[in-house]
């Protein structure tokens, strides 16, 4: 089976470097934009499930992409981005200069992976066939990397990230594609 990991679209903390992790925000023009062009280019793609996060900004990106695809959505906040506790809503500049070990209430990373992989695991043992897109965030994409053994590597607003998957074997197919946006510079800031 093959799972599609896709980071939601922009929005304007994006855009302006805030740290956003739990906090609802959601996309902004450029955002639904790029979700749009996601939703088309995967209209060409079998899509059996669409996994979310509960945060707006990934959802909106899913329900984009639904539409288009006629995938039906399932809504997993264990597939949500890390929490970053007072650490949220700061640029991420004012972020490192006040917390420079990571904000003392902010989710530990450790607690972080096993949640957001565990959550993996589960998506691939309900769906042993077919593609799985999941709508997510640029860390949690990010953590499956890393726990995959893949180098770290900026992940663009709705970029595609595939992973096979062989019985408990996950293997990167392809990290931070974005051929729905070529041609479109505008749309291919790079922001995480």
């Amino acid at each position: 089976m093959e799972i599609w990991l896709v980071r939601h679209g922009e929005t304007d903390w994006n855009v302006e470097g805030r740290v956003q992790g739990w906090t609802d925000v959601p996309l902004n023009e450029v955002g639904r934009q790029q979700a749009d062009r996601l939703a088309d280019w995967l209209k060409s793609v079998h899509v059996d499930h669409i996994y979310s996060s509960d945060l707006e900004r990934a959802l909106e990106t899913a329900r984009r992409v639904s539409r288009a695809t006629q995938a039906p959505i399932t809504v997993r906040p264990c597939l949500r981005e890390h929490y970053f506790g007072q650490a949220e809503g700061l640029l991420r500049s004012e972020s490192l200069r006040r917390f420079p070990n990571g904000a003392p209430d902010r989710e530990p990373p450790e607690k972080a992976t096993e949640r957001i992989v565990k959550c993996l695991k589960d998506i691939a043992k309900h769906h042993p066939q077919g593609r799985v897109v999941i709508a997510t965030h640029g860390g949690v994409v990010r953590t499956l990397l890393r726990w995959m053994g893949v180098p770290y590597t900026s992940i663009d607003n709705t970029s595609v990230t595939r992973i096979s998957v062989v019985g408990d074997t996950f293997h990167a197919l392809g990290v931070n594609e974005t051929p729905h946006l070529a041609g479109s510079k505008a749309l291919r800031q790079s922001n995480g």
